[in-house]
């Protein structure tokens, strides 16, 4: 079984996680869209150098607390339904979301790095490639959010409507990624909707489960929970 402990630490990596995502998002401030200007968007990098490489910094060590947190979830999971694949799931969807953020992070610091010294159309691509995959990493987090939702209503390791709410956050998530369509307008891939939204309400959901583990509330295994092989 899964030591108490252990359970906190995955707690205390997903409130981490949410900490640093939320600084990395919003440290900075609010990112011009890539539907506006080139000179909006040069000057907004140059003017914020600094804190949009503090902030890839952040992304960067966040992408590894998600993968924590998910394995202390996922090992939770699979102690009470063992012949389930969910939380191989969980588990691997947070491996893709954390290798994404990282790989995104990297980008946008490459992005901020040099921008005065580099053409302005290598640096307006470098941006929108970043725009796009901050946006289809709805995508990926639409598997782990869903695993866990499901996870939770099958085993009821935490309240339903926890599990509810992970589902939402992968719903929200999966759509905001269809931004990818759109280059102006309301729902332009990397804009405040697509990309803040959904994150915002994974951060929610998180922070529940994780305060559910750090306080050790996971309700205790018995031998039932394991299920029982069928007798013939």
């Amino acid at each position: 079984m899964t030591e108490r402990h252990e359970l906190r630490w995955g707690g205390f990596a997903g409130l981490a996680f949410v900490v640093l995502a939320m600084l990395g998002r919003f440290l900075p401030g609010n990112a011009p869209t890539v539907d506006d200007a080139d000179g909006t968007i040069t000057a907004w990098l140059t003017d914020n150098r600094g804190l949009i490489l503090l902030s890839a910094l952040m992304w960067a060590a966040a992408a590894g607390l998600v993968i924590w947190f998910a394995a202390a979830f996922a090992e939770a999971i699979r102690e009470r339904a063992e012949r389930s694949d969910v939380h191989l799931a969980l588990l691997a969807g947070a491996v893709l979301v954390g290798g994404a953020i990282f790989v995104n992070a990297g980008l946008t610091a490459a992005t901020a790095f040099s921008v005065d010294g580099r053409d302005t159309a290598i640096t307006l691509a470098m941006y929108e490639l970043s725009a796009v995959l901050t946006t289809m990493i709805g995508f990926a987090a639409a598997l782990p959010l869903a695993a866990a939702g499901i996870g939770v209503l099958r085993t009821h390791v935490m309240p339903n409507w926890l599990g509810y709410l992970a589902l939402l956050a992968a719903v929200v998530s999966f759509l905001g990624a269809f931004g990818v369509f759109a280059e102006s307008g309301t729902f332009v891939a990397g804009g405040l909707l697509m990309t803040t939204v959904p994150l915002l309400l994974t951060a929610v959901w998180m922070v529940c489960a994780s305060g559910y583990m750090v306080r050790g509330q996971l309700p205790e295994l018995s031998t039932g929970d394991r299920g029982a092989v069928p007798q013939t």
